[in-house]
């Protein structure tokens, strides 16, 4: 584990293979953990430009220099994210007529996220940001170091290895922008909280209609050995991951502090050699 300090932030743009012919279970024999997956980032294109927007109102709440700039690659960066995440998305959705049924859901959370906007203070939306941006940077850093997304060629496994680790690199930014312009532990910890609960509740949402037609998929990974494997995989990941996002509620946690694993800085090197190939 090395020690921290807060990375420059890049902002990568790059051409992912997407194919609807792609592996889905793209976490290696666990189709349950995939489609956790891809239930989340179905919500992306909603989420991210709603943490975008939240970070530009604060920008004029922002008196220090560097965080200002740090707040506009963070924007830069959840914009890239989004963008592919939607390219997947669209070729996902196409699989199968039930899919259509995303769309109303969609709708749905837009709606919701643009509400949030209007109507919430300030703080409310910060805290949102900043729980979910605390809550996927820590286990990030798990999915890093038990190498989650490297057991499969899938190309949304390369594209979650890519947004986990710019999720790390930009890990400070929601946390600072709430710290300077609200400050407040308790209400940081209980709305992230509430944030978070509100997130995974739609990832369930998601999740429970990308799953309904794939019962033959599911039933091909239905064996004791494959259960006994993924079980003991997900002890390790899970034993790595969950004190990390318990320690985010704790009054001394600063994203800056926290220590960040090897395969980050390989991870980075990697996908910054790849953009600049593609610039």
């Amino acid at each position: 584990m090395q020690a921290s300090a807060k990375e420059r932030m890049v902002v990568r743009r790059l051409d992912f293979a997407f194919t609807p012919d792609m592996e889905l279970v793209f976490v290696k024999n666990d189709p349950e953990m995939s489609f956790t997956f891809l239930g989340a980032w179905i919500m992306l294109p909603y989420l991210e430009p709603y943490l975008i927007r939240t970070m530009r109102d604060a920008l004029p709440e922002i008196r220090d220099l560097q965080l200002k700039e740090e707040l506009k690659r963070f924007c830069a960066q959840e914009g890239e994210h989004f963008k592919q995440h939607a390219k997947a998305n669209d070729l996902i959705r196409a699989l199968h007529p039930d899919y259509e049924a995303l769309r109303p859901l969609e709708a749905e959370l837009d709606a919701e996220l643009k509400e949030f906007t209007r109507s919430k203070p300030l703080a409310f939306n910060l805290a949102y940001a900043e729980g979910f941006e605390s809550m996927t940077s820590a286990m990030a850093r798990a999915q890093l170091e038990v190498g989650l997304y490297d057991r499969t060629d899938s190309p949304l496994a390369d594209l979650a290895k890519w947004h986990v680790m710019e999720e790390l690199e930009h890990r400070c930014v929601a946390f600072d922008v709430y710290d300077h312009v609200a400050g407040n532990w308790f209400y940081r910890v209980r709305k992230s909280l509430w944030a978070q609960g509100h997130y995974m509740g739609w990832v369930n949402r998601f999740k429970a209609v990308l799953k309904a037609p794939q019962t033959e998929l599911f039933a091909r990974y239905d064996t004791p050995e494959l259960a006994a494997e993924r079980k003991a995989f997900n002890r390790r990941y899970l034993s790595l991951g969950l004190p990390r996002v318990l320690n985010t509620y704790m009054p001394w946690y600063n994203p800056a502090k926290v220590g960040l694993p090897e395969e980050f800085e390989q991870a980075r090197g990697h996908y910054s050699h790849v953009a600049a190939a593609l610039a």
